[in-house]
């Protein structure tokens, strides 16, 4: 691995492609193993908002590597003849090929003057290169990897190899939604992680980093990579954020990389309960008190809330894991409502389990489905998938079926997002014979025109002493998500706890009013 590891260091530092402008160069002083090998030759260093940039072909002439170049398909190699490796890599592509094994570049180095760049932070966490810059002397120190005694890495038999290769992969942790909803960074993943969470200034943004971890074919599927290997959707509904970024950062070792663009610096807590969810949450700036939760580790705690007597729920996926339905019916939660599909073609796969065990807890069951759609016939299709899957649960649920629409991953305008809610409302309501419900957020919420004031509003504000504010649509709402990290015996990990607008009594007489 230490051999994969050095030679992916020099393909960082030959990659080329066009960079950020305004980049400002300054003399250089570069240190490779205590000498100075940039100050004879000129050497300049770039800074490119904040980040240290520095040359690359001056350190492969010091190291001694064959370097070719194919200006008619702007391809490098470089290869190392005393062993049998090599690497392949385009302008403008941030996917290269190290010795078969793929890696991704989250940030871009620069070609400027004939001359290639490469941003120092990226080369010291992707490389085994020891690489320091030091401010005040505008230096650059780097440190080559030690050698290795005995027999190295690259002597093993590739079936062994193999062998360790699909091992990696069969354990790696999958990613299967990214969102940002209620000011908070959702990560929904399947296996245990434990993410890197750092803060970069100019400009502000919150990176996470998450180990030994892989998209999901089906969120790459709705959520697809660009050409430069990243994705990104704008956040419109929250004062601190502008958009959020993810690319597989690297393959070897597996990485995925989440960036949250700030408009400006905020304090922010993790949330990982190893239960399918890491949260960033940023803190709140404004008047309003941010949700009484814990930071990282937490312990899932009953939230008190002055309820009334209102009946009180939950929410699931298959990301809370198998769940003891009679245990959760025992601790007072009188409704549930389970996650069937996103998109166009997926179904959860615990969604027909968690529907008959809380049918035979004697639970009241609904479902729901995350909207993922931007056109009015994407909408459609979706609400064919989600009626699908009501029918495959028995038809009609004791719960009105839930549009769950909470974000803008494509930036859509307001008119569009309700072109697209209503579509999908009205094909839910054609195909089921049931007035579906809407699940969102409180600040997008006001997204949704007063002509939506027909349906059912289920409102997510996490806050035990905060209700959900009124909005254009809506004057009041018929539940309440007031927390993302409840506990509740029979699940494991925090899951998401609700409030009905009423007794339990009157949420069944309502339904029984709505069967007549």
């Amino acid at each position: 691995m230490k051999n994969i590891r050095w030679f992916a260091f020099l393909f960082l530092f030959l990659l080329a492609f066009p960079g950020e402008s305004h980049a400002a160069s300054s003399s250089a002083h570069i240190q490779l193993d205590g000498k100075d090998i940039g100050a004879a030759k000129g050497a300049q260093i770039q800074e490119v908002k904040g980040n240290v940039l520095v040359p690359l072909r001056l350190i492969v002439e010091e190291l001694g590597y064959k370097v070719n170049w194919e200006p008619k398909t702007s391809t490098v190699t470089i290869q190392n003849q005393n062993k049998n490796q090599n690497l392949s890599l385009q302008v403008n592509n941030p996917i290269a090929t190290v010795n078969g094994h793929q890696m991704g570049l989250a940030v871009a180095p620069l070609l400027t003057g004939g001359t290639t760049y490469v941003p120092l932070r990226f080369v010291s966490e992707q490389t085994g290169m020891g690489v320091t810059w030091n401010n005040e002397l505008k230096t650059v120190f780097l440190t080559t990897p030690s050698t290795s005694s005995g027999k190295s890495e690259s002597s093993r038999s590739n079936s062994t190899s193999q062998t360790a290769t699909n091992t990696e992969e069969s354990t790696r942790a999958v990613i299967g939604q990214i969102s940002f909803t209620n000011h908070q960074l959702t990560i929904a993943v399947n296996g245990k992680v434990t993410p890197k969470v750092t803060t970069l200034t100019n400009a502000d943004r919150i990176v996470a980093d998450i180990p030994d971890a892989k998209l999901s074919d089906d969120f790459l599927s709705l959520q697809p990579l660009d050409k430069g290997g990243q994705g990104a959707f704008p956040v419109t509904d929250d004062p601190d954020v502008s958009q959020v970024r993810y690319s597989i950062f690297s393959t070897n070792p597996a990485s995925v990389r989440i960036v949250i663009d700030l408009n400006s610096s905020i304090s922010y807590h993790v949330r990982n309960a190893d239960d399918g969810k890491v949260v960033i949450a940023l803190d709140q700036k404004t008047e309003e008190p941010a949700p009484a939760e814990p930071d990282t580790p937490i312990t899932p705690t009953e939230p008190s809330i002055a309820s009334d007597g209102h009946a009180q729920g939950i929410d699931v996926s298959h990301h809370n894991g198998n769940i003891d339905w009679q245990q959760v019916a025992a601790a007072g939660k009188t409704f549930a409502f389970i996650k069937a599909t996103e998109g166009i073609n997926y179904q959860d796969n615990q969604f027909l389990a968690n529907v008959q065990g809380a049918r035979d807890a004697n639970i009241l069951v609904g479902a729901y489905h995350f909207l993922n759609a931007t056109t009015v016939d994407g909408a459609r299709q979706e609400a064919a998938n989600f009626a699908r899957a009501i029918e495959s649960a028995g038809g009609r649920l004791d719960l009105p079926p839930v549009m769950d629409y909470e974000n803008n991953p494509k930036g859509i305008s307001t008119a569009q997002i309700n072109e697209v809610a209503r579509a999908f409302l009205d094909e839910v309501e054609r195909l089921t014979g049931c007035q579906p419900m809407v699940y969102t957020g409180n600040v997008f919420a006001s997204k949704f025109d007063p002509t939506f004031s027909m349906y059912k509003l289920w409102v997510a504000r996490y806050s035990t002493t905060q209700k959900p504010t009124a909005v254009p649509a809506w004057n009041s709402w018929w539940a309440w998500q007031y927390s993302s990290t409840g506990s509740v015996p029979g699940i494991n990990g925090a899951v998401d706890l609700n409030e009905y607008n009423g007794t339990i009594d009157e949420l069944r007489s309502s339904l029984a009013a709505e069967l007549d």
